[in-house]
């Protein structure tokens, strides 16, 4: 026998001799033979063709394509149901401040990023030609934060964000496409072909002139920037409404505007007058109305506190919950009505997300495309003498370009309640399958069931009979008898 060829032999077997060579050996081993089954079930798994309908084939194959360790696996995983969470707020169709989960290193860099979208979205080198510029201070100093990143109601130009501890709400009002319009028009009336500076060419133009305020003017330039015969704040403006919104947008005690003072109102009025109707009512009228607070503007940006969670949200709350805002939602149109000495405030879309709840259970009116402010002295008084009903509505509406149409208005300011009922409030089938040629619907629409839905057992044949009556008139004054009698019953339901 080779004595030379077994001494590495026997040598490597004195070194098994050390307690820690064979933990070391074993440890060796063990780990290779993970490897090799690890690496055998994969093998095996991706084959299958039953496992890969598993409902976790997704996430152990992530797992395994990308050779993430378990730990670092279950730590984005985690961090990923953290962001969830977070995001899930924004998914309870409400107006609510959304906060984004960042890590502490990283606050200063979002923050800044926050602002510079913010200063995008506000556009201010284009004021005057714009909302105003009362917050725009604020906007810099960063005091005002806004959650660009979330993009639930992106569309319709609504971004969450905070002021001095208040969840606010910032609005563009109008799209990127109709601000190009706009600014074309400055421009063409400034007479400087193609593109212009807005902000200095619009001093040059017809929109800071005197003629502007006249009321003959704004009516027109209304209908031509809005070919859709929307009902508007403009409608049925009248020189009393415009010498209010002057003193609402004025600075100077003599009442007068300045040329940028006239610039912000006049662009407002164009572009959306939800801007002017806030300021007004928030700003200059005594009384408390059910809208959210106007805040400010920032170039072309308004900014308003949140008006809380969206009304469709409250469609799964208790019956008392629910009646006591079908309630509110009546007595908000009793307000519209009567509330005002000399306006008559008109509304016609009544939709889920055009109100929302606040913190309190308080209803508010969150938009303002269809709100038309109706001078008492300068138009009828009283009700239809004769019964009023849907058809009859829409007929009023499409005549309003007639001279006459204003006067009579107040004649159908009673069908706001039976647009609230048959919208917002009923769930008998005969309203959930109707459109009522509502633009925003198709004529296949079924809503939801409304707001009293699973009445007590003891009142809902009352209830039913009062929706109908609401919806549907069969006899002058019978909408507004019915209102009352649900208004009764709906104030008993939440006493008991």
């Amino acid at each position: 026998m080779d004595l030379t060829k077994k001494a590495p032999a026997k040598r490597l077997c004195r070194k098994f001799q050390y307690p820690g060579t064979r933990v070391l050996f074993f440890l060796i081993t063990s780990l290779s033979l993970g490897f090799l089954v690890g690496a055998f079930w994969q093998i095996k798994d991706e084959l299958d063709p039953k496992k890969r309908h598993l409902d976790n084939w997704d996430t152990k194959y992530a797992q395994r394509k990308f050779h993430l360790h378990p730990f670092k696996q279950k730590v984005r995983e985690g961090l990923g149901q953290l962001e969830e969470e977070v995001h899930g707020i924004s998914k309870e169709h409400g107006y609510t401040l959304v906060k984004e989960a960042t890590p502490k290193t990283n606050v200063a860099e979002e923050r800044h990023e926050q602002q510079l979208t913010l200063k995008r979205l506000t556009a201010t080198e284009k004021c005057p030609a714009c909302f105003g510029e009362s917050l725009c201070r604020q906007v810099d100093a960063g005091a005002i934060t806004v959650d660009v990143a979330n993009k639930k109601l992106e569309h319709k130009g609504v971004y969450f964000g905070l002021f001095k501890d208040t969840n606010i709400v910032a609005k563009r009002l109008a799209g990127s496409f109709e601000w190009v319009k706009f600014d074309e028009f400055i421009c063409q009336n400034a007479s400087v072909p193609g593109n212009c500076d807005v902000s200095k060419m619009i001093s040059k133009t017809t929109l800071v002139a005197d003629d502007a305020l006249q009321l003959s003017w704004l009516r027109e330039a209304w209908r031509i920037a809005h070919t859709d015969g929307q009902i508007a704040l403009e409608s049925c403006m009248t020189d009393k409404l415009i010498e209010e919104l002057k003193k609402a947008y004025g600075q100077n005690v003599n009442g007068q505007l300045g040329k940028t003072e006239q610039a912000y109102m006049i662009t407002s009025l164009l572009m959306n007058p939800e801007a002017t109707v806030l300021t007004y009512f928030t700003t200059r009228s005594e009384r408390k109305w059910p809208f959210p607070k106007y805040l400010g503007a920032c170039g072309r940006v308004i900014f308003v506190e949140n008006g809380g969670k969206l009304l469709d949200s409250s469609l799964a709350s208790t019956w008392k919950d629910r009646a006591n805002i079908a309630l509110q939602l009546l007595n908000m149109i009793d307000t519209f009505r009567n509330g005002d000495p000399e306006w008559i405030v008109i509304f016609l879309d009544f939709r889920y997300e055009n109100f929302a709840i606040d913190q309190y259970g308080r209803l508010n009116l969150i938009d303002f495309d269809e709100v038309m402010l109706i001078d008492r002295e300068e138009s009828g008084d009283g009700e239809k003498k004769e019964s009023c009903n849907m058809e009859d509505l829409k007929t009023f509406v499409s005549e309003i370009d007639k001279d006459d149409f204003c006067f009579q208005v107040p004649q159908y300011s009673q069908m706001m309640y039976a647009l609230a009922c048959v919208r917002l409030l009923s769930f008998l089938p005969e309203h959930l399958l109707k459109s009522l040629s509502d633009r925003h619907r198709s004529p296949e629409h079924v809503r939801p069931p409304g707001l009293l839905w699973g009445p007590p057992e003891h009142e809902a044949t009352a209830i039913e009979a009062l929706l109908r009556g609401c919806a549907e008139e069969k006899v002058a004054g019978g909408r507004l008898e019915a209102i009352e009698k649900l208004k009764a019953v709906l104030q008993r339901t939440l006493i008991l």
